[in-house]
């Protein structure tokens, strides 16, 4: 009897939390904020790819600087010339002290025992060689930088805002696959594309947290909308496209080039019945002109500050294309790697049980695609997938020499590869087959590969600062560097948390909507059926 009223309280629990849109999404926005926040303690400050960097942009920004100026002589001196893209900034000297004291960076066997976030508040110059970047995303998080005095408070705020907003841009892609085809079926494909990675780069301070995040929003609000507006343009999923599409657009250089591949996807998704009712929408188009806004905007950022790799300092190369080719091709595997999880300073891969099982979903997903979603979906599915593939291939190719044969990275691809396992997911809910397929058991074992992955993930990484990579595995034991938290009390905290988000994500967002909504066809048949 006790145990029937426990379930008789969580069904009861579970239906008040997905009975309306905006409870949908502010559950989702809570569960992926614990989710992120708990990286965000986890990590060890300027743990991320060029956080100091993008930390003193943010604070510089937000102090009135928009980009800097050219070094001064004892700067010059300082940095020994080495990369011609640094700018000066006036930020508090705290930050370039501890800048340059990231000792454990590209050395996974060094903990994070030797990074002491110390020095002086008062201002002085200081320089970033990210200054010419997009200023969206820095605006927002150097908020941070007006609250409180200036040190490793401001550091962790700044995280926890640029978490909070990837976790918004994520709950609202959760929300939108509840006014999907099959939520079941979509709520797979969207698990598999939140990789390790993602909520890797959501919980430190750079701006491809923003980019990734509104990726993913962009991509579910998207094929959710056209897939059901033959029937009717849902305003809900409008608005949640429109304002990620903007977001995604101002985030980072390359961004317009990802949403213009994202826009050519859902086109290929999208019958004439649909783009017809969007482009008789107002709704849509107003918010289409702002995306189109949105990205003119970033082009012409663009083209006052470029983007050049050959100022990153390092000497340039003479390879011969046919073997720039090769090299470059040869270096997917550690990209795709990069994609499911590369930590740190791209120093500390995730372990093979996490990134074996994640790819054998991929695949799955995939091969029932080829097997049962229409001729038209599949061969956009490969058109995406080819993409994501040969795309990053030829800028990287075309930048290999000035950039000194290092240039591109897994993250930067994200945008666009979150979509297969999303597109391939939304291409099976249009089928049968491919309905029938997610079970409660299949969903069970998702969520169990995708939880166990993430989990170890997670505690791969707390091993890497605290004892070192291959340090003891039993890391929370004797750690020589310790987060805010004790680490084992994070690592319970985060399987917890991880284990309810899947549930939430697999089961309660899908369970009782995909019985309560029916499917476009079956609208469009009782419209025509005369009362």
């Amino acid at each position: 009897m006790a145990s029937e009223r426990v379930l008789a309280r969580l069904r009861s629990l579970r239906g008040g939390l997905t009975s309306s849109t905006p409870r949908v999404w502010w559950t989702s926005f809570a569960l992926l904020a614990a989710l992120t926040g708990l990286w965000v303690v986890a990590d060890p400050l300027y743990a991320g790819p060029d956080e100091p960097a993008h930390v003193i942009k943010a604070v510089a920004l937000d102090h009135g600087q928009l980009t800097g100026e050219k070094l001064s002589p004892r700067l010059r001196h300082e940095l020994r010339d080495e990369r011609k893209d640094f700018l000066m900034v006036r930020v508090p000297a705290i930050y370039g002290i501890a800048s340059s004291n990231t000792c454990f960076a590209f050395k996974r066997d060094y903990t994070a025992e030797c990074l002491h976030f110390t020095g002086s508040t008062r201002e002085t110059d200081d320089a970033t060689y990210v200054a010419r970047h997009p200023p969206a995303y820095y605006a927002f998080v150097g908020l941070a930088s007006w609250v409180g005095r200036p040190g490793s408070g401001v550091v962790y705020l700044m995280r926890f805002l640029s978490a909070l907003l990837a976790s918004a841009l994520i709950a609202t892609a959760i929300t939108a696959t509840r006014l999907s085809r099959a939520p079941r079926v979509v709520v797979v494909g969207l698990a598999f594309a939140l990789t390790p990675m993602v909520l890797f780069v959501a919980s430190v301070v750079n701006p491809s947290a923003l980019e990734i995040a509104a990726a993913i929003a962009v991509w579910t609000c998207g094929l959710a909308l056209v897939s059901r507006a033959e029937v009717r343009v849902d305003k809900w999923l409008v608005t949640g496209l429109g304002i990620s599409g903007c977001a995604m657009a101002l985030s980072r250089q390359l961004a317009p080039l990802w949403l213009g591949l994202i826009g050519l996807g859902l086109l290929g998704f999208a019958n004439r019945a649909a783009l017809g009712n969007l482009l008789r929408s107002n709704w849509a188009r107003v918010w289409g002109l702002l995306i189109v806004a949105s990205c003119l905007a970033q082009l012409a950022w663009n083209a006052k500050y470029p983007l050049d790799v050959a100022a990153e300092g390092r000497p340039p190369m003479h390879a011969d294309p046919t073997d720039v080719v090769r090299i470059v091709t040869g270096r997917y595997f550690f990209r795709y790697h990069e994609m499911i999880g590369v930590f740190g300073w791209g120093d500390s891969p995730t372990p093979a049980l996490t990134w074996i099982p994640w790819t054998a979903g991929i695949v799955f997903l995939l091969f029932a695609a080829v097997l049962w979603v229409t001729r038209r979906n599949l061969l956009v599915l490969l058109a995406v997938l080819a993409a994501a593939i040969v795309v990053p291939i030829v800028i990287e190719s075309s930048t290999y020499n000035d950039g000194g044969g290092v240039n591109w990275q897994g993250r930067y691809t994200l945008p666009l590869a979150v979509g297969v396992p999303i597109f391939a997911a939304f291409a099976l809910a249009a089928t049968d087959r491919g309905r029938e397929l997610v079970s409660s058991r299949f969903l069970v074992a998702i969520g169990a590969v995708i939880g166990v992955a993430q989990l170890l993930a997670f505690a791969q990484n707390l091993r890497r600062f605290t004892v070192g990579y291959d340090g003891a595995f039993q890391f929370w034991k004797s750690p020589r560097w310790a987060p805010p938290l004790s680490p084992l009390l994070l690592t319970i905290l985060f399987g917890l948390v991880v284990s309810g988000f899947l549930v939430w994500l697999l089961a309660a967002v899908p369970g009782l909507e995909e019985r309560a909504q029916p499917l476009p066809d079956q609208l469009a048949r009782q419209q025509l059926t005369p009362a």
